[in-house]
């Protein structure tokens, strides 16, 4: 079943060893190992075990495109690994900005799940480990921001009709108030496009998790009100203009011998708004979701099997879209 308004929730804590420097200024390619082998014993065989550099730079732009792992793993290719749980959900970064970068990420708004899976991890890491940590100021990180807890709790939503109607900026606004920060669909510096907004604790220190957790759930849960409200308003007085924007954006994307990724995911996100008013109707219904990962450049390229340059990437691109979504809409609804 797609996901109306949360798309899904996501529990990162970051961690450091309390006598090794921040990974940035770790040179010591030994400690660098000692801290994947560390995690590894911890953790055990259950666990998926991977070093960066052993996989091709393919290979790691289909973990950042999968929300696996984070660019600034990448930027640490050479002392980075990753950890991942038997069923996909958590994710334990090794050498990223900080030591580890623990996350847990649950489709839907399960929040709480999400901070209770992966606080039971941490338990058994915080006492095999001796992690940086002050009385008075709590886990010590190379970035400030997240002295304290060293949590970010974030759900990811999908807001379509707070957009359209100008409500968004207003929202986002009284959010950064209340220490809430909005970002886009792959974190921090990136853009809200495609409808698509992170919602996330702007800090970590003076709070205690569970606070963070709370504070988060509350203010999803606001909005979630508000977009609802949006969305019985817009398809009151608008309807046929919402089928014509889904329509329109079907025929674009299954007409189209050349198409962005910023291009794409906009359109695929017009389509999903009608789909998720049921306004739109597609043999499968989820088909929307998948495709927003499956036309990142490193899929498409994987899945063709070749090395493609932007502008072939394009080409693909329309090529994959139209084999996977044209004659997929249920006409007639």
């Amino acid at each position: 079943m797609i996901n109306s308004i949360v798309i899904s929730s996501r529990v990162r804590l970051a961690r450091n060893l309390y006598d090794l420097p921040f990974p940035n200024k770790l040179c010591d390619f030994e400690s660098a190992h000692n801290i994947s082998k560390a995690i590894f014993e911890i953790l055990g065989e259950d666990y998926e075990f991977r070093k960066l550099k052993n996989l091709s730079n393919n290979q790691c732009l289909l973990l950042l495109e999968s929300h696996e792992i984070s660019k600034e793993l990448i930027g640490n290719k050479d002392i980075a690994g990753y950890a991942k749980s038997p069923d996909g959900q958590v994710t334990i970064m090794i050498n990223e900005e900080d030591h580890l970068r623990e996350q847990c990420i649950i489709n839907g708004f399960e929040l709480k799940k999400c901070y209770q899976k992966l606080s039971d991890i941490d338990d058994i890491i915080l006492n095999k480990i001796d992690i940086a940590f002050s009385k008075e100021l709590g886990f010590l990180t190379a970035c400030p921001t997240n002295v304290g807890t060293g949590m970010r709790a974030s759900v990811m939503m999908f807001l379509p009709a707070l957009t359209l109607n100008g409500a968004i900026k207003q929202i986002i606004d009284s959010l950064e108030q209340k220490g809430i920060t909005v970002r886009g669909l792959y974190g921090e510096n990136s853009s809200c496009s495609g409808y698509f907004y992170q919602i996330s604790n702007k800090f970590t220190l003076g709070l205690s998790e569970e606070e963070i957790v709370e504070m988060v759930e509350k203010n999803v849960n606001k909005i979630i009100e508000m977009e609802e409200t949006a969305r019985k308003t817009l398809q009151n007085v608008n309807e046929s203009v919402i089928i014509d924007m889904s329509y329109r954006a079907y025929g674009i994307l299954t007409n189209s011998y050349t198409i962005s990724t910023d291009e794409c995911i906009e359109l695929l996100s017009k389509l999903r708004f009608g789909v998720v008013l049921g306004l739109v109707k597609f043999k499968n219904p989820c088909i929307i979701d998948e495709l927003y990962t499956n036309v990142q450049p490193a899929h498409l390229m994987d899945y063709y099997s070749l090395e493609l340059t932007p502008k072939e990437q394009d080409i693909f691109r329309a090529k994959y879209i139209y084999e996977n979504l044209d004659n997929k809409l249920i006409k007639g609804v």
